[in-house]
């Protein structure tokens, strides 16, 4: 399965299996408590540096940095792409806790939080990792964790 596969089907996120680590462990990798998108970032991280030999990979940024730490995730000390897969699945498990508290599905009507208008907004589909898609936006969209329900 590829990893569009994986993405569409939801299931990045998800803990690496017994067999993933054991994958991981040939490379000289522990990926235990990883999520496939984390591992597949140390994945393609040991790719760089021992297949192509490229000296350097770039690190987390400051911000990263302070964003993981608020949620007990410690980045000083990896790439940037970890720290990007690490960022995301953050952001995709905020996305989801929005939708289920503010039972968020395709025909609700939100208001983003972020909206000095606050403009009413129709909910048309959501995406796997918690993208909002709205009726009659011309592809206007926002995260989850930003929408707020409003009952009419």
């Amino acid at each position: 399965m590829y990893a569009g596969a994986f993405y569409e089907a939801g299931k990045l996120m998800q803990p690496v299996s017994e067999e993933q680590i054991a994958f991981g462990r040939r490379l000289g990798l522990n990926l235990e408590g990883k999520s496939i998108t984390e591992a597949l970032a140390m994945i393609h991280d040991t790719i760089d540096r021992e297949f192509l030999g490229l000296p350097t990979l770039g690190a987390a940024t400051p911000k990263q940095v302070a964003f993981a730490a608020k949620f007990q995730r410690g980045l000083s000390d990896v790439s940037r792409r970890v720290a990007d897969a690490v960022v995301g699945d953050l952001m995709t498990e905020l996305n989801l806790a929005a939708i289920q508290r503010e039972r968020l599905e395709p025909g609700v009507t939100v208001k983003n939080k972020y909206d000095i208008i606050e403009r009413k907004l129709v909910i048309s589909s959501i995406q796997p990792d918690g993208t909002v898609y709205f009726k009659g936006g011309n592809g206007a969209r926002a995260w989850a964790r930003s929408l707020i329900r409003i009952d009419d």
